[in-house]
């Protein structure tokens, strides 16, 4: 047991360059950059329960058929924020490489090139999203019932894309630069604009109108708009190393945007690949009805509270790796990676007992219409726990992995893993095998919603082992950026 914190045997002999830290060292450096991460992602995934919790309260049937209809958009709308996030994964790299390299002018280039690319993205892909929101909408297998409510609140949430996008790329700048703290701040203040405006306007308190659905689109923009005022202000008074001024919004050259085009095609094609895959997944989820739909996204608002951990270490992680690589220790860059995997791992467990633990009266808060659609999200939520070992696990190698470079390798397990087989086990675990019993008491082919779950875990189980066979492989330390 004792070996497992002699972290002078992380690595190997001949890779060692210099002194390597202690294990207890190395956990201190790690959580300094990781638990501002941790608490932003926490916080942001626990809004988007308040906010399915809050629309539940118009109550009823209408209640579980708008939070069908948010479910529904959520995968059309994270399109836009997976380029804009292929972008800024790239960019914050980059920035991470260089702070390693000590090359603050460099870092600084590349922050003023990639706002002016997310401007632009964000723009052009706000207007074809609300042209096009029926058309997403009815792609997603949406039923008439719903159609109306996903339609407007997708209609919203990209016509103020803009803002995202943008505080996005601020606080992927800073997070470049290991300032992860700046990113939580905003994210807190903005998500708690957002859960007083959905209290002030789903139901209309404090004189504001009743809106519904409407008013939870309304609020998230107004929180989104917050949270770039306050990432703007945060990067233009910053005092070390990244500093914005709108008079260098321009003031960069190829050299600048050659290293962000080496990257940008696989990162983007990653995400893309993840996103179709993510689809087609929802589109065969959703094709079973509006009731195992409201079940799912259920179940996914609560499951991204566990997803937050593997999301927190994977951001502070990729950007102390990048440092490393950028300081040619690529000895402590193995090392700071395995020691943050073994954190994530550990918290991860801890996390998913509570979760077990808590989760009924959690499930309660969404005030489901009736017992059958509690217990399934109940059962549901086992296979999600189960899955989260192996997702914190391939989520920190992903980050690891994209902070190096090697987008390309990530990519290629994407198509294999999230494009290929996700949707397809998920169809035959959906539809095909066994049998479960639906709302009404009949009998009804396939596993129904645990058919998703469990092709979820065969999905995380599969890039989990790519990862680490591609970590351990040392090629990634081996790529210039």
């Amino acid at each position: 047991m004792l070996a497992l914190f002699n972290t002078t045997k992380y690595c190997r002999q001949n890779e060692i360059q210099g002194e390597i830290p202690s294990f207890f060292k190395i956990s201190k450096d790690i959580m300094k950059i990781v638990w501002a991460s941790m608490i932003e992602s926490f916080l942001v995934a626990l809004v988007t329960l308040f906010d399915g919790i809050q629309v539940a309260s118009i109550g009823g049937e209408i209640g579980n058929i708008c939070n069908t209809a948010i479910t529904i958009c959520k995968q059309p709308y994270f399109i836009l924020v997976c380029l804009i996030t292929s972008l800024n994964v790239v960019i914050s790299a980059i920035i991470a490489r260089r702070r390693g390299q000590k090359d603050i002018e460099g870092a600084n280039k590349t922050m003023h090139l990639g706002i002016v690319m997310a401007t632009i993205l964000s723009i052009i892909l706000s207007i074809l999203f609300v042209a096009f929101a029926k058309p997403l909408c009815l792609l997603m297998q949406t039923e008439e019932d719903t159609l109306p409510y996903a339609v407007t609140y997708l209609r919203i949430l990209s016509g103020g894309f803009i803002f995202n996008a943008l505080a996005m790329t601020f606080n992927a700048c800073q997070k470049g630069m290991g300032n992860t703290k700046i990113s939580m701040i905003s994210n807190v203040v903005s998500n708690l604009v957002n859960i007083f405006f959905n209290y002030c306007l789903i139901t209309g308190q404090f004189g504001f109108p009743s809106l519904g659905i409407t008013g939870a689109g309304i609020a998230t923009i107004i929180g989104q708009f917050v949270c770039f005022i306050i990432s703007l202000i945060a990067i233009y008074l910053q005092k070390d190393y990244i500093k914005f001024r709108f008079k260098n919004l321009f003031k960069w050259n190829r050299s600048i945007f050659k290293p962000i085009m080496k990257l940008l095609p696989a990162v983007t094609i990653e995400q893309v690949l993840m996103r179709i895959g993510f689809i087609l997944f929802a589109i065969i989820v959703n094709g079973l009805g509006t009731t195992d739909t409201y079940i799912m996204g259920v179940c996914n608002d609560i499951n991204s509270l566990l997803f937050t951990l593997a999301d927190g270490f994977s951001i502070g992680t990729a950007a102390i790796v990048g440092h490393k690589l950028g300081e040619k220790r690529i000895d402590l860059a193995i090392v700071y990676a395995k020691v943050a995997m073994i954190l994530s791992v550990s918290c991860g467990i801890m996390i998913c007992i509570v979760m077990i633990l808590i989760r009924r009266p959690i499930i309660n808060l969404y005030n489901p219409s009736n017992e059958y659609k509690f217990n399934v999200i109940n059962n549901a939520l086992l296979i999600a726990a189960a899955a989260c070992i192996f997702q914190n696990i391939q989520w920190i190698n992903t980050g690891i992995l994209r902070s190096a470079g090697d987008s390309r390798f990530t990519a290629m397990t994407s198509l294999l893993s999230v494009t290929i087989i996700r949707p397809l086990v998920t169809y035959v675990c959906v539809y095909l095998i066994f049998n479960h019993i639906d709302e009404n008491g009949n009998t009804i082919r396939g596993l129904g919603v645990y058919g998703a779950w469990i092709a979820q875990f065969v999905d995380q189980a599969l890039r989990m082992t790519f990862n680490l066979l591609r970590f351990h492989s040392r090629k990634w330390t081996k790529i210039n950026v």
